[in-house]
């Protein structure tokens, strides 16, 4: 083919580029296929060194919340009880008889007529109810056209749905108030679980309508779990306080305050719940025809037993709970009375608390969930037991499967990491590997497999000091493996501590390993270093690459534009050859 033809020059341009390409750039592109493929390979090792570290995070703890401190229960099947034991919980073996089962207080109405008319009850009836620590009022609103049916209804309703509510005195709006100060209040769920808020005020002869603009501001804007809010009546005005959450308690006490404001308001309260939280209502139709009402403590056991009255009003007393019956806890004689279905006489002679003979010893509980007879151990009671049944033996022991099953993650994570690494040191058929030369990755596959080979320094030598002790052996090419499970078994079982020790002492396998692992990781590790440094190469080669594409695209043009006028000027002289050879008669 003519070079200088345009074929020609075209093939002439593109050798010349490819030559060129393969010359200067092919080297960077491989430079830069290394790069990435190194970070790729770092990236993918990161994320295997994150399920190491994460191992290693349980293994290394040497507090109570030890895995090594896992327990337990062992017991023959029963239909009677069932146990459970937590972290820490000391080996040990119980024998539970299980006697009395825990209820919740129950308290019925007597048995009414549904239809029955009753005119006489309208106005707004007060009952209090408490159970355990707690206290809550609710009122009860008849219209005085209700039958037997409704107003049981409307108690049932009321009390259900209640929210605990804090009331003040009525208070005439233009008198004043002096003094400074600050008071408490306190919500939460239980007595050892709550949050309290300091009001604090100072007044100067502040009508009692702007004191109560200033603390609804307060306390709406400072304390959470309750709404303030001013009721005007007429020329007087009261403060409200209602508790958001039904479950929870409000307590504001007088002696708190410093500066007596409270006392002026009227509000001393401690412990007060809403009644939906501390009894639950049930109305129904022993017979047709005829209604009655129940009353459930929310929470089982003598403790929580309820205590009901008529605060103002005689709602309870119409439905037959008179007084005589509410305090001295009267029993149901027959289907149609009212009264309390179970006794609770004292703490020790009730039917509403769980009891049980543990190891020979009687014990009553409020609950049939018992996790305060025995630290860390918790017994579930479900049924009474004969007399002819024999007692239930309950052993708390090492959970050797959690640990040993977490030793064996162990292994897995640190193998699926070692041999990651140590694969990629390998040249074969299919190429060289990516680590080969990388002296990063060989001082991490080294600094691994010393750990696990390596005694365990502070640790005597009369102890388990090396992990091959327990059973566990490193293959240079596989790494860790447990080659004898009854040796790892045992050593958990006989010696629990010494277990523990060679991963959370000091200088414990698994403190040691978080530690190198932990240097690679994280936005400043190793790894994030050297990524961002082949990053940065990466960067600099594309640069490189496009410059230098650039250029020889460049040098490619110069020479199609040089060899286009040497192709313009051939085709000139062929052109005058032909004219001088026409124009002579072919002399030339």
């Amino acid at each position: 083919m003519d070079i200088l033809s345009t074929s020609g020059i075209n093939q002439f341009i593109n050798s010349y580029t490819i030559s060129e390409q393969n010359k200067r750039v092919t080297p960077l592109e491989n430079r830069k296929n290394k790069y990435s493929q190194l970070n790729t390979a770092w990236s993918d090792l990161s994320s295997k060194l994150g399920s190491l570290k994460s191992v290693l995070s349980e293994l290394k703890v040497s507090t109570s919340s030890s895995i090594f401190n896992s327990r337990k229960t062992e017991f023959p099947a029963n239909d009677f009880l069932s146990a459970t034991a937590s972290k820490n919980a000391s080996v040990s073996a119980y024998t539970i008889r299980v006697n009395q089962l825990a209820k919740s207080d129950l308290v019925l109405s007597k048995t009414m007529t549904s239809d029955t008319s009753v005119g006489s009850m309208s106005g707004t009836h007060t009952v209090k109810i408490t159970s355990g620590s707690f206290s809550g009022n609710v009122d009860i609103e008849l219209t005085g056209s209700e039958t037997n049916d409704t107003i049981m209804s409307k108690i049932s309703a009321a009390i259900n749905e209640d929210s605990a509510v804090v009331n003040s005195s009525s208070l005439v709006a233009a008198n004043t108030f002096t003094g400074a100060g600050d008071f408490v209040i306190r919500i939460g769920n239980d007595e050892d679980d709550y949050t309290e808020t300091t009001i604090s005020y100072d007044y100067t002869n502040q009508s009692y309508d702007t004191v109560l603009d200033d603390l609804v501001q307060q306390i709406n804007g400072n304390t959470n779990g309750i709404t303030a809010e001013k009721v005007v009546n007429g020329a007087n005005v009261s403060l409200k306080l209602t508790v958001d959450d039904k479950e929870q308690f409000i307590t504001i006490n007088q002696a708190d305050d410093t500066g007596n404001l409270l006392s002026g308001l009227g509000i001393d309260v401690a412990n007060e719940k809403s009644t939906s939280a501390l009894v639950s209502t049930s109305l129904f139709a022993p017979t047709s025809g005829n209604s009655k009402l129940s009353f459930t403590a929310k929470e089982s056991g003598f403790d929580n037993r309820l205590i009901m009255s008529d605060v103002s009003g005689s709602a309870l007393n119409f439905i037959g709970l008179t007084n005589a019956i509410l305090t001295s806890r009267t029993q149901v004689a027959g289907d149609d009375d009212a009264g309390y279905m179970y006794t609770a006489t004292s703490s020790t002679d009730n039917e509403l608390n769980s009891k049980l003979t543990f190891n020979g010893i009687n014990i009553q509980r409020n609950s049939n969930s018992v996790d305060d007879l025995v630290t860390n151990v918790t017994f579930d009671l479900k049924s009474v037991m004969e007399v002819t049944d024999n007692d239930i033996s309950v052993g708390v022991n090492i959970d050797k499967d959690v640990i040993k099953g977490k030793v064996e993650e162990f292994v897995k994570k640190f193998n699926e990491t070692y041999t990651y690494i140590k694969n990629r040191f390998t040249t074969d058929s299919l190429g060289r590997g990516i680590f080969v030369g990388d002296t990063t990755a060989m001082s991490l596959m080294n600094k691994l497999s010393n750990t696990v080979i390596s005694k365990i320094e502070g640790i005597s030598d009369d102890k388990i000091n090396y992990l091959s002790e327990l059973g566990i052996s490193f293959d240079p090419n596989l790494g860790l493996s447990v080659s004898d499970s009854s040796k790892l078994e045992n050593a958990i079982k006989n010696t629990p501590t010494q277990v523990s020790d060679i991963f959370n002492s000091d200088s414990g396998i698994a403190k040691s390993l978080y530690t190198t692992v932990d240097s690679y990781l994280g936005a400043n590790g190793t790894i994030a270093n050297m990524t961002n440094s082949h990053d940065k190469n990466l960067n600099y080669l594309n640069d490189r690459i496009a410059a230098i594409n650039d250029s020889i695209e460049k040098s490619a043009s110069v020479l199609r534009s040089q060899y286009e006028q040497l192709q313009i000027q051939l085709i000139s002289l062929l052109s005058n050859q032909n004219f001088f050879s026409q124009s002579s008669g072919g002399f030339f």
